[in-house]
């Protein structure tokens, strides 16, 4: 039975704020609740928690029958903090069930809370399977951008990296593991089949996945021998398999099937082959099957075997806190930044976060580019793709030509105008080209684009914010919802930094203009107080050591005396100051149980020695 309570129904149907009476204020000291009202999970608690899509998951449960499921705007927020702060789902469940500040945020009462780590995992899949962290990251970020009212004309764009949670293979171990996880399938499911399979093919893959053909062993079996092993292999279980439907239709086969169409091909006579690079059905290297755990990841020869995710972000702001990442558009390794424009560009449209600016690298800069961008009113500002070409010089004219080869010439190129034309229009986008090229040398273009290399470290911060570049998860629809849900998280986290600091500002600017007279003669700008209090703190006065040269001895009869000289010295120092001048100090000695004491009093002078005498 699902449990749906939209966050801003409840409160319109009490009489009183049940606000007021709530737990955060009960058991919470002042300042732990200033905090956290002022954070993240404050925010999501008063404006973000009603635009999960927790409607479209409650479709998975009966209105009526059943057990009741937890809050479901409350199911969705977890997950999305789960993300933000990197939890695994024991994580999950301990933070909805003792942490204050999740519990919070999710408008949560504080007593009898419990959430099974199972219970987390099913709304996870539930999440991913409807496939809504992409509206969670479209409705939160434009909401936030129109509530803070941020700029969001200047951005700037790229693409990071990222690795999923699986292991990266060469070709060897690729196959060699495939076929195992194959075999493994195959006698869960199919025991008598399995059984069936020849004793020498069934024992070379009993050992773990790192022992095979010997693998970190003294004795390891020769590459090129294990290799066509391997694929041998592979060809007996391919046509063994091929006419049972319920074995050919697991994914464990169709991965078998393939891997050896990417690596092996089958010469004449039957004699297989590996193929000197691996190659998919499109005679491209970076879509084949890296790992038959994550089907969906490519790979890149600059950033490696994975994902990647193309960022947008804005800058500029006179607040001086990192942008927003108003575009999330996760790929394979294998797209190139150049082709994903298109979609970056859609998302914003739909979002309404256009910029009118956009700093790009040399990867985004095509000219097709720069006219897609120009159609949607977005000014691209990337480097021309490509060395600058050397231009041959012109050649002399011929001095042997006659004025009779001249016009024949002129009458030649007369008589095609079509080729003319053609010649024109074709020139257009190299002129487009050399203008932008000849662009990029002005101070004024580098100046512009100067802020681009800053995503960079917007790339870094996001990673140790959130971990996105090395996931807990693994294949697409998952590693997708976890980005998504990652960047989510970090547009409240600036968004709630960006609140304190306005927040800040507006009372400094309360405080000053209370200290500020605005009419009369004495309104002049006066030192705020707090910056008085700071300018008149006390400070130690320095001490001031006597002079080597006004060294004396005095040896007084009587030991009381010593007394008598502290106190003139106390005097003295009350009546000139914290200090007096060297001048009229002095260091006496006088001989104790100890030996010889030394202390600083007045210099000796007629009126002391009638006391002292």
């Amino acid at each position: 039975m699902r449990h749906l309570n939209r966050p801003e129904d409840d409160s319109q149907n009490l009489l009183f704020d049940a606000d007021i009476g709530a737990w955060w204020h009960t058991q919470l000291s002042p300042q732990a609740f200033r905090r956290l009202e002022a954070g993240m999970e404050g925010l999501i608690r008063r404006s973000l928690l009603r635009l999960l899509p927790a409607g479209q998951m409650a479709r998975h449960f009966h209105p009526t029958v059943g057990r009741p499921t937890k809050e479901l705007y409350a199911v969705c927020g977890l997950l999305l903090l789960a993300e933000f702060r990197d939890l695994t789902i024991d994580q999950a469940a301990d933070a909805w069930s003792f942490d204050a500040s999740v519990q919070f945020a999710l408008n949560l009462p504080r007593d009898r809370q419990y959430l099974c780590p199972r219970t987390v995992d099913t709304y996870r899949q539930l999440l991913r399977e409807d496939d809504t962290a992409q509206d969670i990251f479209e409705k939160v970020t434009a909401a936030l951008v129109e509530e803070l009212g941020l700029e969001i004309g200047r951005q700037r764009l790229d693409s990071t990296h990222v690795l999923s949670n699986m292991a990266t293979f060469g070709r060897l171990k690729l196959l060699a593991v495939t076929v195992k996880r194959f075999l493994t399938q195959l006698r869960r499911h199919h025991p008598g089949e399995h059984a069936a399979l020849p004793e020498e093919l069934r024992a070379r893959y009993d050992a773990a996945e790192s022992r095979l053909f010997g693998f970190g062993s003294k004795n390891p079996v020769p590459r090129d021998e294990a290799l066509q092993s391997v694929g041998e292999d592979i060809v007996v279980l391919l046509e063994r398999f091929a006419e049972a439907p319920d074995i050919a239709s697991r994914t464990s086969y169709k991965a078998l099937d393939r891997v050896f169409k990417e690596h092996c091909e089958v010469q004449a006579g039957g004699r297989l082959k590996l193929r000197d690079k691996a190659l998919d059905k499109n005679g491209q290297s970076a879509r084949t099957l890296q790992n038959p755990s994550d089907e969906e990841a490519g790979y890149s020869g600059h950033k490696g075997a994975g994902y990647q995710v193309q960022i947008a972000q804005t800058f500029g702001q006179s607040e001086g806190d990192p942008g927003l990442i108003v575009a999330c558009v996760p790929q394979s390794a294998a797209d190139s930044d150049s082709g994903a424009l298109g979609d970056i560009l859609g998302q914003q449209e739909r979002m309404g976060t256009l910029p009118k600016e956009q700093l790009a690298d040399t990867a985004y800069g095509s000219d097709a580019n720069v006219a897609l961008c120009k159609e949607k009113g977005v000014d691209l500002i990337a480097p021309v793709p490509g060395r600058t070409p050397v231009r041959a010089p012109a050649p002399a004219p011929c001095e042997t030509s006659s004025p009779r080869e001249e016009k024949s010439t002129q009458a030649v190129i007369a008589s095609e105008p079509n080729d003319t034309a053609t010649a024109v229009i074709n020139s257009q986008p190299i002129n487009r080209i050399e203008q932008r090229r000849a662009a990029q040398q002005t101070l004024e273009w580098k100046e512009r684009y100067a802020p681009r290399s800053g995503i960079e470290g917007v790339h870094e911060a996001l990673d140790r914010t959130t971990g996105v570049k090395h996931l807990r998860v693994r294949g697409k629809k998952a590693v997708h919802m976890a980005i998504h849900l990652k960047v989510t998280g970090w547009n409240i986290a600036i968004s709630a930094r960006l609140l304190v600091q306005r927040r800040r500002k507006a009372r400094r600017a309360d405080r000053t203009n209370a200290d500020t007279p605005t009419q009369g003669p004495s309104c002049i700008p006066r030192t705020p107080p707090f910056a008085r209090r700071r300018l008149h703190r006390h400070r130690r006065p320095p001490t001031l050591a006597p002079s080597p040269s006004l060294k004396s001895t005095f040896s007084p009869q009587r030991s009381h005396t010593i007394g008598l000289r502290r106190f003139l010295r106390l005097h003295l120092q009350a009546s000139c100051g914290h200090h007096f001048r060297p001048c009229l100090c002095q260091r006496f000695e006088t001989p104790g149980l100890g030996g010889t004491r030394q202390f600083v009093g007045p210099a000796r002078s007629s009126w002391l020695d009638r006391i002292l005498g």
